[in-house]
C-alpha cells in the first residue's frame, strides 16, 4: 500500500488503498498535475459502506427497504478513524486564488531544493500548474476545501468535488504529495 504525505507537513492526506482516478475537465481532457479517489460514506462502527436505502435501484428484487437511522455514517476519506482526519476550511475564490500562487511557488522551491526529485519532474510541475490552477478556479462554486490534520495554511489540501454524485471525490495537487510504501 500507498500512503501520500503533504511534503511540507509530513501529515498523511491519501492512500491507494482508495480508487485513484485521473482529474478530467469539461472538454474531457485530463487536467495534468492532479490526482482524486472517490470517497464514500461508510458506518462509523464498523467501517463498512452501507446500503443507503435506494431499494431495488440497482438491480435488486424487492421493495424499498428501510434505512437505520441509527448507524452514523461518516466521510472515508475526511473522518479521524477510516481516513486521514481532514479538516474543511472555508475559503473565497480570492482566498484559493492566494492560496494556489503561494503555494505553487513555495512547492516548486522545495521540488528544486529536494535532491530526490529530478529536474524534468520540476519542469512538468512549473508547466501544469498554470493548468491545474485555471480548472481548480473554474470549478470554485462545486468544492468543498480541506486542510490536514496540522491545519498548517502552507501545507497540501484536498479539494472535494461533488459532481453528480452523492460522496464527493478528493483532488490533490500530486507534486506536493510524498509517496511512503507501507
Amino acid at each position: 500500500m500507498i500512503i501520500y504525505k503533504c511534503r511540507f507537513t509530513g501529515d498523511e492526506v491519501c492512500s491507494d488503498a482508495f480508487k485513484l482516478l485521473p482529474v478530467i475537465d469539461v472538454n474531457g481532457d485530463e487536467v495534468p498535475g492532479l490526482m482524486q479517489v472517490e470517497s464514500a460514506k461508510v458506518n462509523k462502527d464498523s467501517g463498512a459502506n452501507v446500503d443507503i436505502g435506494c431499494g431495488g435501484a440497482f438491480g435488486e428484487s424487492g421493495g424499498e427497504e428501510a434505512v437505520d437511522e441509527t448507524v452514523e455514517l461518516v466521510n472515508n476519506i475526511v473522518d479521524e478513524t477510516f481516513g486521514f482526519n481532514l479538516t474543511t476550511c472555508p475559503m473565497g475564490k480570492k482566498d484559493l486564488k492566494e492560496y494556489l500562487g503561494d503555494y505553487c511557488k513555495n512547492l516548486r522551491t522545495k521540488l528544486k531544493d529536494d535532491p530526490n526529485v529530478p529536474g524534468p519532474d520540476v519542469k512538468a510541475f512549473t508547466q501544469a500548474a498554470p493548468k491545474f490552477c485555471k480548472y481548480l478556479l473554474s470549478q470554485y462554486s462545486e468544492l468543498d476545501f480541506f486542510t490536514s490534520v496540522s491545519m498548517d495554511p502552507d501545507g497540501a489540501m484536498a479539494f472535494a468535488i461533488y459532481g453528480e454524485k452523492v460522496d464527493p471525490n478528493f483532488m490533490y495537487i500530486k507534486a506536493g504529495l510524498l509517496e511512503e510504501k507501507c
